[in-house]
């Protein structure tokens, strides 16, 4: 699904690959304001796609 939710939530950290199909994690939050716009993507995300470990890292499932 690329509905650019986590996109337009967090353009520091997330972007569309080229033909606009999926997202991804650009780069992981690296201040307390990216952080909280990952968190609020996350929790927005309609398909439950974004996730973070242990270690706080983002990442997004793939799907086809």
């Amino acid at each position: 699904m690329a509905c650019h939710l986590c996109v337009d939530t967090s353009p520091e950290n997330f972007k569309m690959n080229d033909d606009d199909s999926n997202a991804f994690v650009y780069k992981q939050p690296e201040s307390d304001e990216e952080k909280e716009a990952c968190e609020e993507a996350l929790e927005a995300c309609p398909v439950d796609a974004i996730g973070n470990d242990a270690n706080g890292l983002f990442h997004l499932s793939q799907f086809s």
